[in-house]
């Protein structure tokens, strides 16, 4: 410290040519320095440790981009659905009818055929169709139908007269199907781009496992079986105009060859059989043994509010389907 003197009054206990001193501060020593520099560092790395301790936290945290995205999500969803539709109703169970009913004499005999198609397995199986009996199974036995040799031979050519005989007069129209299905893959080239230059025969008509399906027209069962390879459980119909329809994919077959059946007669129900995705109907019409687009000829078709409906339904069976399996892989 360094010493001053100065002759200024500063009380009046002090007489006016009496020095006063005054300290005036000199410049810090090396130890006050050092504790200085402390300070700093230390304030520096605790703003440093703040800001990581701060960005850590802001990454726990959902971004504004991903909540506007999920928000586009929600609301696209909301959007898909009609305004006036009502909330859709459980599902109801299908209506399947006792064994002693629809298989009074029983089911024919388990056979389950596989193979493959590219990398993808599949089996035709399992059979589930009633075995013949009755008036109808002599009929199948005398024009020699039920077996591959009769589907192929009606299948390239026309039938005989005395297999259109007994068959009720078919309607112009073909009855839907499926009433509680809608409309997925048309006819024609339509396949993904690896299967591009295969024809799709018919339609697929998409519906809940189980859904009854019905004869688009009167006619007489000339197959039912699941001998052809990718069809699974198989109905075909011979109707009196001597076109065909087709029924494949099916989880259970309700009649047998040699039945006559009228418009609208259950065939048997929906299932994913043979060379199948997902639960759905494969439908073909034949005439004059060539496979037509059946899409305009249909009667009965749900509307577009009603198919896009039963597209939500499908779409949250998917959906419940998907977090099952992955709740069954954990």
């Amino acid at each position: 410290m360094k010493r001053v003197s100065c002759s200024a009054s500063v009380s009046r206990d002090v007489m006016p040519s009496d020095p006063v001193e005054v300290f005036e501060p000199g410049p810090p020593s090396g130890g006050m320095q050092r504790l200085r520099g402390a300070r700093v560092w230390l304030l520096r790395f605790g703003v440093v440790a703040f800001s990581m301790v701060l960005g850590a936290l802001a990454a726990c945290l959902p971004r504004p981009t991903a909540l506007a995205s999920q928000a586009r999500r929600l609301a696209s969803h909301v959007r898909a659905r009609p305004a006036s539709m009502p909330s859709p109703e459980p599902e109801p169970k299908p209506t399947t009818l006792p064994e002693t009913v629809v298989a009074p004499f029983g089911w024919m005999d388990e056979a389950r055929r596989c193979g493959r198609r590219g990398r993808r397995r599949f089996c035709d199986g399992p059979r589930r169709v009633p075995r013949p009996h009755g008036e109808a199974e002599a009929r199948a036995a005398r024009l020699e139908l039920g077996t591959l040799e009769a589907f192929g031979r009606l299948r390239a050519g026309g039938a005989s007269a005395e297999m259109l005989a007994d068959i009720p007069d078919a309607e112009e129209k073909l009855l839907w199907p499926v009433p509680r299905g809608f409309l997925g893959r048309g006819f024609g080239y339509v396949r993904r781009p690896e299967l591009a230059h295969r024809q799709h025969r018919g339609v697929d008509i998409p519906a809940p496992r189980g859904a009854e399906v019905r004869a688009a027209n009167a006619g007489l069962v000339v197959y039912a079986d699941n001998g052809v390879e990718g069809y699974g459980n198989f109905v075909v119909l011979l109707h009196a105009d001597d076109t065909r329809t087709a029924y494949a994919h099916l989880r259970e077959a309700r009649v047998f060859a040699g039945q006559i059946v009228e418009r609208g007669h259950i065939l048997g129900e929906v299932g994913t059989t043979g060379l199948s995705y997902a639960p759905h109907l494969h439908f073909e019409w034949w005439r004059r043994a060539v496979p037509r687009n059946p899409t305009r000829h249909f009667a009965e078709r749900p509307s577009p509010q009603e198919e896009r409906r039963l597209q939500i339904e499908a779409q949250r069976r998917r959906e419940a389907m998907s977090r099952a399996a992955v709740l069954a892989h954990r």
